[in-house]
């Protein structure tokens, strides 16, 4: 008695059953990829997070995507929490310098609009946060809640301490965001 042999196919592994992508398909899917429609900026008012903004401000134009501009006043100085009315103040002051910074954001990016002539123009949103939750955590919570595609940061902010290689607040995006971090210095 002779033995048969039946041969498996692994549809898996067997190129000839499986599809192939056409180069056009594959070009189509990477453009996908690449697509960043929502742009993150956190602005402290640092240097720093404005030549991150003229980055994000660039990434748009090329992608046409938003740029979301945000800036978070976690903390306000110890002695403004004696008086009401001063922390009440602090807070409205560092509002209206952060509506100041996104302002100077968007007169820059339509100078940017006017000098290229491609007539395409950049919606930039901003959003002020008071906020007890630490800084990294507003900013990655607002990434998520917006499907932030790309968040650009300064890497050192106003902090006043040096660090090394990297402020803290752009190291705790680095480690915690859940996409793409482009660290501008």
């Amino acid at each position: 008695m002779s033995k048969v042999c039946i041969p498996l196919i692994d549809l898996n592994r067997d190129t000839s059953i499986r599809r192939t992508k056409s180069s056009f398909q594959r070009e189509e899917e990477e453009r996908e990829l690449k697509q960043i429609k929502r742009i993150l900026v956190p602005i402290d008012g640092s240097k720093f997070s404005f030549k991150a903004a003229d980055y994000a401000v660039g990434i748009a134009k090329r992608q046409r995507s938003q740029v979301y501009c945000i800036h978070a006043i976690a903390r306000v100085p110890y002695g403004h929490f004696l008086n009401g009315y001063a922390a009440q103040m602090y807070i409205e002051d560092a509002k209206k310098q952060a509506e100041s910074w996104f302002n100077d954001i968007s007169i820059k990016a339509r100078q940017k609009d006017l000098s290229n002539n491609n007539g395409t123009s950049i919606d930039i949103l901003a959003k002020v946060f008071v906020t007890v939750n630490p800084v990294v955590e507003t900013i990655v919570n607002y990434s998520v809640d917006k499907n932030i595609d790309l968040i650009v940061i300064g890497t050192r902010g106003r902090s006043g301490i040096k660090r090394l290689l990297l402020g803290s607040i752009a190291k705790g995006v680095v480690q915690c965001a859940d996409c793409p971090v482009l660290l501008v210095r």
